[in-house]
């Protein structure tokens, strides 16, 4: 049984490990990799969890539903996640969690209620009858003219003889202009960058287009912001934030700003299977025929259709979504490094565990912004992945370990501690192999979360000044085993949602985690992606 399957829970566990206690219940947990929803509100004999793996039982109002594989109870938003929601859409700031968790339960899926009325529509069919029906409801029922109808001030039945150019009103007064997709205003990245970062999310409870008027708070080791009623649950190391210094844009003024320079069409010219050929040729790079094909097919198809502009998202960065039915293309507009990423979408008929679809949640190439948002270098996601054996030493002092911070009784547990800092060396000869130089020192931040409390920040020198800094997480998966979930370096700590995925730079060995072990540890890393430039690929405004 791993530990790690309780993440973040405030519970206990007897010597046995096999039976966890939580307050005045107990619950079993089985070797399963998978993840469960337990109703705690209920007998544990009555309610065990979902009959298959990663579905959801019935949600009431006032059950507790309890999520195994991050160890914590389901807040109001997954409910209404649960419930097929659009919740990255919803305007939900005043509501509380036990408020939204009531609506969700009272709520029926919307993927019910769309099956029930395509039912409805289907048996119904021969109901309707055929024709061009010309008459309306009020026509046929004569409503509205009634003697004793004193309500109705406007002619809701005007005459079958009055043409359509006649009802139309004040048609004089409009203006005509050409509409042009690929006409954009020309501003620096610099100006940009600032209006983004004035207008960027600050709090989860801002949403997708307000600012709230709290104090707000940032975090002086992670860089994480929240306000002041919202702040507390990952403790984190807070301060105040100076919003006075720095005055706040509206969102929607930003998104009127960002919309008149962007192109609402874009196309990329000069992929070509031999382009591709060639630049596997020339990185040196193995890898097997089948999957190279497979891959190569998905990024001359991704890059075959035009890109139309979808929306811009409002997150901790800004970004603006380009889709086409083959690719989805990303502008992520970070201070330290702004880029583009294209992604592309795997075939509909290939089989849900096939190895492409693995491949393609990483971006196939990227696009690099220099002194203006449509001006780089771009660079392609070879999938050429590799083992580089690196050395991992502890440092600093010792500190209690996340078991031991929750109060685990077990002998393993109970006494634990990992080292504060860690130490981290590449060989000059494997450099090449990664995207960024992840070595150096490493510092915990245990009160700003992730799972299993197993932040890691890089600290910055003289190198690292310009980009965004690099953080050692511990990434684990939604539903798989937890002895596969590995460590994992990347410049995003976000919660990321279902269908997105964590840029990744390389991860660990699943089999290491922290420890107090004293000296110098070779660990394996996954490289999963070999990035290549190429300057002959350019971006045209369709």
């Amino acid at each position: 049984m791993d530990i790690s399957l309780l993440r973040s829970a405030k519970i206990g566990v007897d010597p046995s490990y096999k039976t966890f206690v939580t307050h005045s219940f107990c619950f079993y947990v089985t070797n399963k990799p998978i993840s469960l929803v337990w109703n705690l509100s209920q007998n544990v004999d009555r309610s065990t969890g979902s009959s298959k793996a990663g579905i959801c039982p019935c949600l009431t109002p006032s059950m507790i539903p309890y999520i195994t594989n991050r160890g914590g109870p389901m807040v109001g938003l997954e409910a209404l996640a649960m419930q097929g929601l659009p919740i990255d859409k919803l305007l939900l700031t005043r509501e509380s969690q036990d408020e939204l968790a009531d609506l969700a339960g009272n709520a029926m899926s919307s993927t019910v209620v769309g099956a029930c009325i395509l039912a409805a529509l289907v048996v119904g069919k021969k109901l309707l009858k055929s024709g061009v029906d010309t008459e309306t409801y009020e026509m046929k029922k004569d409503v509205g003219h009634g003697e004793d109808d004193h309500t109705m001030d406007v002619d809701l039945n005007p005459p079958a003889t009055i043409g359509l150019e006649e009802r139309i009103k004040g048609h004089e007064d409009l203006m005509e202009k050409p509409l042009d997709l690929a006409a954009v205003q020309t501003d620096s990245i610099a100006r940009i960058l600032e209006d983004a970062g004035k207008s960027v999310r600050l709090c989860q409870c801002e949403g997708r287009k307000d600012i709230t008027m709290r104090d707000l708070l940032r975090c002086r080791d992670c860089g994480s912001s929240s306000c002041k009623k919202c702040a507390g649950r990952p403790e984190h190391n807070f301060e105040p934030l100076d919003v006075k210094q720095v005055p706040r844009l509206s969102p929607s003024t930003f998104v009127r700003g960002l919309k008149s320079i962007l192109p609402m069409c874009i196309s990329l010219t000069g992929v070509t299977k031999e382009l591709l050929d060639s630049l596997r040729k020339t990185s040196g790079v193995t890898i097997p025929e089948k999957r190279w094909n497979s891959w190569c097919s998905s990024v001359l198809r991704a890059t075959a259709s035009e890109l139309r502009f979808v929306e811009p998202k409002r997150q901790e960065i800004w970004s603006a979504l380009y889709q086409s039915p083959h690719a989805n293309f990303e502008l992520h507009l970070d201070p330290k490094q702004t880029e583009w990423r294209l992604y592309a979408k795997p075939s509909d008929d290939e089989p849900a565990n096939a190895e492409i679809r693995r491949l393609l949640q990483m971006p196939i190439a990227r696009f690099r912004c220099k002194k203006d948002l449509l001006l780089g270098c771009w660079q392609f996601a070879l999938p050429a992945a590799c083992e580089v054996t690196i050395t991992i030493e502890g440092n600093g002092e010792l500190v209690p370990s996340w078991q031991a911070r929750l109060g685990l009784q077990g002998k393993d547990f109970k006494e634990s501690v990992i080292h504060s800092q860690l130490h981290i060396t590449i060989p000059e000869s494997e450099m090449p192999h990664f995207d960024r130089d992840i070595s150096g020192t490493y510092v915990l931040l245990d009160k700003c979360g992730t799972a299993n409390s197993a932040l890691h920040k890089k600290l910055q020198g003289d190198n690292d000044a310009s980009l965004p800094p690099l953080f050692m997480m511990l990434d684990p998966t939604r539903c798989g085993n937890p002895t596969d979930d590995a460590f994992v370096f990347s410049t995003s700590i976000r919660r990321y949602e279902y269908g997105e995925f964590r840029p990744i730079i390389c991860k660990l060995d699943p089999s290491w985690r922290q420890s107090d072990v004293e000296g110098e540890r070779r660990v394996k890393c996954h490289v999963p992606l070999h990035w290549t430039t190429s300057e002959s690929v350019k971006v045209k405004v369709s």
